[in-house]
């Protein structure tokens, strides 16, 4: 008996030469096709997970039964291209669509006739379902979570039940992924590692978790054996897709387990997550785990906002403020990379509270890696709820440019983005000022562009971080040069972008053909004209009124401190000891500047002398472990 063909399409986002592997399809297939009936029934017939054009698309599926589509905001409306073609070439076929896109009511249905079947929320149960119900063997009324249309055309919503698997069979370790199509040669995977599933929190800005669904854990032997298969088939980067890595005791161990694969075949190399907030202990022994062969992408503490009335619109909580400077110092001591990331555009935020809040974090240590995301609208979430909209005047735009890193072909969504542009306490130019007050953060303070002196001043002349940053964007945006004329292209682009067409001012290629975020664009930028960059920026510090003297030699140090293309050894003689004040101030200690003598060597390793790979081994792969910034040895 020949098989019903069963087809899927999860079309990922290619970053340079490498993508993951379609985890969320695979899942779907390896669950269904554990059970005889389904088995018996159909067959996988293959797997579109890039976005193929047509006529590739065409030259694996053929007769297929069954299309299923899984829907987010970078790819669906190649999905939807994708189903109508194939939906005009086999009539007869069934196309369903399900995803973190596919909003929970028959909206998709109404719109798009060549849609047959939604299915909402988790998908494994009602997959499975539905392709009994394809077959005869089940009532399709019976098949809870989906919308349909019946013989008469008419749209009908099933009951919303939740129905979550505690495990299912590893996409990895049955071949699943044996059936990706027009795979082309030298392409690298990366991979995905889901340990649980659901979410204790219920942050307005996720569509993660639904409230009163549990939080289960899938079996360690599995956990591990993917792994394994992880490692030995040499993937460089594995991302746990958990919600919180580290919310449960053997979490550690899962983490040991990757370690030791990796001292084994030298995979993966790295090791990424969403850590838990509030396990600090263990999200540290984690970390120095991973730190110490090199896994580490640094670890995110992740705050959203640092104002405790955004918190409350938010449904959120954090961990207590006066605990991140204890978590701050622990990392830096250990040599462990972290990072804090804020979201920018949350009901409630004002410039003046998002500005202060990015710097009450430098006053409370965090001075290596802060990361600001925009504030993106999902669908299902609370914030797209058009109550809670009209509560807080949430006003969106949609982008179709929002991937960095990749070329421009690449980074243009085969969707669309939606996010905030204005809300009831922060109005659309006032959210531009906020942007590029957090890229200048972000790029001349977080990466040490002008990270000494404001910490020198802020330590001893009591200026605030607030006050210096602000002060510099102000006296740049109204003086043509390099400093000024980078402020008025990237606030241009954020403006453009915003207002819903698509800007590629931030491609630059002297430093490839790919696409930055506004914070590395400036930065890159800055750094290619270095010298005037502090010819420029010297003119600003005059105004603080350092010691001339001081100034001098702190004006060296800060030069001598940055990383640039090609060689990157350099000794120093101070008659101040700079090195022991700035290691005091960055351990959250009192700093004094001692008036004693000192010769340093500055140094960096492996630094590539073209600009085009400068920008990605140093700007785009060491961004949270300090790589623009030299290493310091006493001699």
């Amino acid at each position: 008996m020949n098989k019903k063909k069963l087809y899927f399409v999860q079309p990922n986002t290619m970053l340079g030469n490498s993508i993951y592997f379609p985890y969320a399809v695979g899942v779907l297939a390896s669950y269904a096709l554990q059970f005889e009936d389904i088995n018996q029934s159909y067959e996988l017939a293959g797997i579109i997970f890039k976005e193929d054009p047509q006529e590739q698309v065409f030259d694996c599926v053929k007769d297929p039964f069954v299309v299923g589509f899984s829907n987010y905001f970078w790819n669906y409306k190649y999905n939807l291209d994708t189903a109508k073609a194939i939906k005009e070439r086999y009539p007869e076929c069934t196309i369903v669509f399900g995803g973190h896109q596919v909003p929970r009511n028959t909206e998709f249905l109404e719109k798009y006739p060549f849609i047959d079947i939604l299915i909402f929320g988790e998908g494994e149960i009602p997959f499975l379902n539905l392709l009994r119900a394809l077959n005869s063997k089940l009532e399709m009324s019976a098949v809870c979570n989906i919308a349909y249309r019946d013989e008469q055309g008419e749209i009908v919503k099933t009951e919303d039940k939740f129905e979550g698997v505690d495990n299912y069979p590893s996409p990895y370790l049955t071949g699943i992924f044996d059936k990706l199509c027009n795979v082309p040669e030298g392409l690298e995977f990366n991979a995905q590692l889901e340990t649980n599933r659901g979410c204790p929190y219920h942050c307005s800005f996720c569509d993660w978790c639904e409230y009163d669904i549990p939080m289960r854990r899938f079996p360690m032997e599995r956990v591990k054996k993917d792994l394994e298969w992880i490692s030995q088939h040499n993937i460089s980067y594995c991302m746990c897709v958990d919600s919180n890595f580290g919310l449960f005791e053997r979490d550690e161990e899962i983490a040991a387990f990757a370690v030791e694969q990796k001292n084994k075949t030298g995979y993966p190399d790295k090791f990424g997550a969403c850590f838990a907030k509030d396990k600090t202990d263990r999200i540290f022994r984690i970390n120095k785990l991973f730190n110490d062969v090199g896994m580490s992408k640094g670890v995110s503490l992740a705050f959203q906002s640092m104002s405790e009335t955004v918190l409350e619109n938010i449904s959120r909580k954090n961990m207590n403020k006066d605990k991140l400077s204890e978590q701050l110092e622990l990392y830096h001591k250990a040599g462990i990379p972290s990072y804090t990331e804020l979201i920018l555009g949350l009901p409630g935020e004002t410039l003046e509270s998002f500005s202060q809040g990015i710097c009450e974090l430098l006053e409370r240590g965090q001075h290596d890696s802060i990361n600001v995301f925009r504030c993106e609208v999902y669908p299902n979430s609370t914030l797209a709820d058009p109550a809670y909209m009209k509560k807080f005047g949430i006003k969106t735009a949609t982008n179709h440019l929002n991937i960095n890193h990749c070329k421009l072909s690449n980074a243009i969504f085969a969707g669309g983005l939606e996010y905030i542009v204005e809300t009831s306490t922060m109005s659309s130019e006032e959210l531009v000022k906020a942007t590029v007050f957090s890229a200048c953060i972000q790029s001349v303070h977080c990466h040490g562009l002008l990270q000494c002196f404001a910490i020198y001043v802020h330590n001893t002349l009591g200026v605030s971080y607030y006050d210096f940053y602000h002060s510099f964007i102000e006296y740049f945006s109204q003086r043509e040069g390099v400093i000024g004329d980078t402020v008025r292209r990237i606030s241009s682009c954020i403006k453009n972008t915003d207002n819903g067409s698509t800007d590629i001012s931030y491609i630059n290629p002297v430093f490839g053909d790919i696409t930055w975020p506004y914070e590395e664009a400036m930065l890159l930028d800055y750094i290619y004209k270095l010298d005037e960059f502090y010819n420029e920026a010297a003119e600003f510090l005059s105004g603080f009124g350092i010691d001339e003297k001081i100034f001098g030699e702190l004006m060296t140090y800060q030069k001598q401190m940055i990383v640039v293309p090609g060689e990157n050894n350099s000794e120093c003689d101070f008659e101040y000891d700079w090195n022991g004040y700035f290691t005091s101030a960055l351990s959250d200690k009192k700093a004094e500047l001692v008036a004693e003598p000192s010769k340093i060597r500055l140094y960096a390793e492996n630094v590539p002398e073209d600009w085009e790979n400068y920008a990605r081994q140093i700007i785009w792969y060491g961004r949270r472990n300090k790589k623009t910034i030299r290493k310091i040895e006493k001699i």
